[in-house]
């Protein structure tokens, strides 16, 4: 700004205009503030956080070996979710299951990742359905915690993670995003061919993707996801208590009254995502035992 516009700028204020001013600098504040979030919302950065122990959340030492923990996408608070530096943190931190996410790419091949857009993950933009997986290596993941310490990422495939399960003796939980029949199928497949098909667990918010994997291969562990347990969805997972429940946590419906209801059923149960201390004792005073974690860690 220079010394003519500064004194234009006192002129109009010494007019007595400056409501007006005022006033527009609080309409362009007003629209601008949601652009400015949504750009930053779509490109959130992740960062490491600190692990804690299960004797850090006062989980008594008689107790530890009655809580079963899974981590989050691998141990995500370490390394880029559902990568493979991310599985190989949850052994090294004493995990023995870990939680990914699957989906496939525009020729059929099944990869992990959370997001239907990899923009969030990756240098690159667009939809993982509308990539052939040949496509879809050529981006870089250029987020996630500590993602500067591990090279070049890409997003792997489903058969990739497996094969570092097995390695690290950890089992998968794998949780289906989206899919057609014939992609079941393969992705069935996939879980046989590595050896998991009596030791993994397959979940979805979608019951029908559930109960054809059921009828494809009925030893596979099943889990439905859970958002809310209202009064719909607890009917929901009593009408089918062949089904587990993975229920979200941070929900003011979660009541001690409908958890023992699912106990009750014989339903197992497992609770997500949960990453504080207090909030695992609560559940965990209620007979949960199994828990989705980011932070948490078995020792």
């Amino acid at each position: 700004m220079n010394k003519e516009s500064v004194k234009r700028s006192f002129r109009i204020i010494k007019r007595k205009k400056w409501p007006i001013v005022l006033a527009v600098i609080i309409l362009i504040a007003a629209i601008s503030a949601p652009l400015i979030s949504t750009a930053a919302a779509s490109r959130k950065r992740y960062t490491a956080k600190s692990p804690i122990s299960l004797s850090e959340a006062f989980i008594k030492k008689t107790d530890r070996d009655k809580i079963h923990l899974i981590a989050h996408r691998g141990y995500s608070c370490q390394a880029p979710e559902n990568t493979i530096p991310a599985i190989k943190k949850a052994a090294e931190y004493g995990f023995d299951t870990v939680e990914i996410d699957v989906r496939q790419t525009a020729d059929g091949v099944w990869v992990v990742s959370h997001d239907a857009d990899i923009n969030g993950l990756t240098d690159k933009k667009g939809k993982i359905s509308s990539y052939t997986y040949y496509d879809l290596i050529t981006a870089n993941i250029d987020n996630g915690a500590n993602h500067k310490n591990y090279g070049s990422l890409k997003i792997s495939t489903l058969d990739q993670i497996l094969k570092v399960c097995l390695e690290n003796n950890l089992r998968p939980m794998i949780e289906i995003k989206d899919y057609t029949d014939d992609g079941l199928d393969e992705l069935l497949k996939i879980i046989d061919r590595n050896g998991f098909t009596e030791s993994c667990s397959v979940i979805s918010f979608d019951r029908t993707a559930l109960t054809k994997v059921r009828e494809k291969n009925p030893d596979i562990a099943l889990y439905a996801l859970v958002s809310k347990l209202n009064k719909e969805n607890l009917q929901k997972c009593l009408d089918d208590p062949t089904i587990g429940v993975s229920f979200n946590g941070h929900q003011k419906t979660n009541s001690k009254k409908k958890i023992k209801q699912l106990q009750d059923a014989g339903i197992p149960l497992a609770c997500w995502t949960i990453d504080d201390k207090e909030t695992m004792q609560k559940y965990y005073a209620m007979g949960v035992t199994t828990f989705v974690t980011n932070r948490i860690y078995n020792k």
